[in-house]
């Protein structure tokens, strides 16, 4: 499993999370993805500044994007679903796998299956740790698809995450004391096994969206 981190960094098993405007280069050589923004900004998403921006930071890092999020609102099912509809046609014309974020309260028919490339579990932290969102989880990995896992910011959490068949996850951990963080995190992964969260993503990263 891949931790990606809006703070670049060269530290094994670590990904960048792009984030809409936000100045950071992507690092050399490192898988990540495109966030949409919306988790803070729910109500100020604006296509065509994400669309530009994607395009800039996808025209020299775009073969290691492992997916792009449609935008999502927090906490919000039927909201999100929405924003798929409205949106997802434009995103998808950027090439790239395509997440749909799910938010709490979704069942199994509410989540488009057919026309998604990646399952971002968003949502509060009681959703994502439940059993309706386990069981979406459990069906995008029988149905082959990314699995990303959103806000993990502890060894617990990264673990649930683990066990629970995710492909990535991402947090704000490096965000806020980075250098006593980055060693902190290196010991997660040290608990974890050999630390599996630092083996490559079995990602195929040509598949289109």
């Amino acid at each position: 499993m891949l931790y990606l981190s809006g703070v670049p960094t060269d530290m094994a098993g670590v990904g960048f999370m792009a984030q809409p405007n936000a100045a950071n280069l992507i690092p050399a050589d490192t898988w990540w993805a495109m966030d949409n923004g919306c988790f803070s900004k729910a109500h100020e998403f604006n296509l065509e500044r994400f669309i530009n921006f994607a395009r800039r930071r996808l025209a020299t890092d775009g073969d290691r994007c492992l997916f792009v999020v449609c935008p999502d609102v927090a906490f919000d099912a039927a909201g999100t679903l929405a924003r798929w509809h409205e949106y997802r046609d434009a995103i998808k014309q950027l090439g790239r796998p395509v997440a749909f974020v799910t938010q709490d309260g979704m069942g199994m028919e509410d989540v488009p299956w057919e026309d998604i490339d990646a399952l971002f579990v968003g949502g509060s932290t009681e959703w994502k740790t439940g059993h309706e969102s386990g069981a979406l989880m459990a069906e995008a990995k029988r149905r082959g698809l990314w699995v990303h896992v959103g806000r993990v910011n502890s060894l617990r959490r990264l673990r649930a995450a683990y066990s629970l068949g995710a492909d990535s996850c991402d947090g704000t951990f490096l965000k806020y004391a980075p250098t006593e963080n980055r060693e902190r995190m290196r010991e997660w992964f040290r608990q974890m096994d050999e630390s599996p969260v630092m083996a490559l993503p079995h990602v195929d990263a040509g598949r289109e969206a």
